[in-house]
């Protein structure tokens, strides 16, 4: 006697198996899709928060961890996970968040939740490469916060008057870069040249147009004003400006001033400035010496 015996139970219950295997994997490419995906939002958070918190170390240095704690908090995370700590110095400071990820497939395995985590640090230091510098320049000297200095002067020594030569020569493209800064980069070392002559007109027209532009209610003042005001400018730094006619100059670092304005008229426009504290976007350098303006690095 011959007995058959249908393979077709084996096949249902191989059947169920390998469903049930393909359905655990793929919830759990699932779920660690959204735990990537969370990961890379508070990574995001953090570095931003960190960077938000390290610009107030110049401006307002008791509020630094503040702003970074609330700016993290804006993006979605539970402000009892966040923490930040400033060092000694105050130049610097460390976001560490953390965020709970629910998974939406995984709990039929048992995986409910897993909790993710990031942190940065950032650093305030002098630049020594900036974008948007003003074609003013002052010698190099000790400045002191708050006094006023003469950046572009009404009678010159040797036909120079303080303006410096960024990206050609000529009334229009100096009247251009008092406007919108030199778009080219500059750096501590570089050799540039000098700009002679008074150019009165487009002195005064630039600067007068930096002035109005400030929109800010209240107006801005050199001791109370908002990092984008137009009348927080970019001055380069040289080594001297005892030279004849059009010469060599050479970069030694950069410096914020709040314009004060223009006076003067005809061949005596005379710019000054307060110097201010001010942070920027550019490269930065531990032994750049502190002129005043920084730039904020992210450690990690």
């Amino acid at each position: 006697m011959f007995i058959f015996k249908s393979n077709r139970g084996s096949s249902v219950i191989v059947y169920c198996i390998s469903l049930t295997v393909l359905l655990a994997i793929s919830s759990l490419v699932a779920d660690v899709g959204v735990m990537v995906v969370e990961k890379n939002r508070l990574v995001n958070a953090v570095d931003a928060s960190v960077l938000a918190g390290a610009q107030e170390l110049i401006y307002n240095p008791q509020q630094a961890g503040s702003k970074a704690r609330d700016f993290i908090a804006r993006n979605g995370i539970d402000p009892s996970s966040i923490h930040v700590e400033v060092n000694e110095t105050q130049t610097g400071l460390r976001v560490t968040a953390e965020k709970n990820v629910r998974f939406f497939l995984a709990p039929v395995l048992g995986f409910n939740s897993t909790t993710v985590s990031a942190s940065a640090s950032a650093v305030v230091l002098p630049v020594s490469g900036v974008t948007g510098a003003r074609p003013f320049a002052i010698e190099d000297q000790e400045l002191v916060f708050g006094e006023t200095y003469v950046l572009k002067a009404g009678s010159g020594n040797n036909g120079n008057f303080g303006p410096v030569e960024l990206g050609g020569n000529g009334a229009h493209v100096y009247y251009n870069n008092i406007i919108n800064g030199y778009s080219g980069r500059l750096f501590v070392g570089d050799s540039i040249q000098t700009e002679p002559g008074n150019m009165s007109g487009p002195t005064e027209q630039g600067v007068e147009t930096l002035l109005m532009n400030c929109s800010h209610y209240p107006r801005c003042t050199y001791d109370h004003f908002e990092p984008d005001c137009p009348r927080v400018i970019t001055v380069v730094i040289v080594d001297s400006l005892d030279v004849n006619g059009r010469a060599t100059v050479h970069v030694t670092g950069f410096a914020s001033f709040f314009l004060e304005g223009v006076a003067g008229s005809g061949n005596q426009s005379i710019v000054t400035g307060k110097f201010v504290r001010s942070v920027t976007s550019g490269e930065v350098s531990e032994t750049q010496h502190d002129y005043g303006l920084y730039g904020v690095k992210l450690m990690e």
